[in-house]
């Protein structure tokens, strides 16, 4: 099978692959995982996932079933304190790869529901990370 077609995940360590990006990453730390819910639709439903970080143009999760490259799919983030609001994307798949028994997924933002609701979210993010994950 030739293989020169198919990208492989971004290597080196999360310091370097930061470097080569553009936009601040903001990552979820794992004792904020429980203020943080993501959804990723995959096929007709959407299932649970952990995100790792994420950028006004990129996100990285880990979820239980893979992903293809080149797949486009929609996302869902909430946060527990403002249960009445949602954050939907779309989402264009870069890179998936098995990481003992799931799945680590890299993927640019194609589409935001609401830009200033991205904004909201960061802040949200921040909150969350700085007064809540720091205890």
């Amino acid at each position: 099978m030739d293989d020169r077609g198919k990208k492989s995940p971004p290597s080196g360590s999360e310091e370097e692959i930061a470097e080569k990006r553009r936009e601040q990453r903001y990552t979820v730390p794992d004792a904020c995982q429980e203020h943080i819910k993501l959804q990723v639709k995959s096929g007709n439903e959407f299932v649970p996932a952990l995100l790792g970080n994420f950028s006004r143009n990129g996100i990285l999760f880990e979820s239980p079933v893979p992903f293809r490259q080149g797949e486009h799919t929609e996302c869902i983030v909430s946060i527990s304190f403002m249960p009445t609001r949602e954050i939907s994307f779309g989402i264009e798949v870069r890179y998936c790869y098995a990481d003992h028994g799931s799945h680590i997924t890299g993927a640019a933002v194609d589409t935001i529901s609401d830009e200033n609701w991205f904004d909201v979210f960061v802040d949200a993010h921040d909150f969350i990370v700085l007064r809540q994950c720091s205890r």
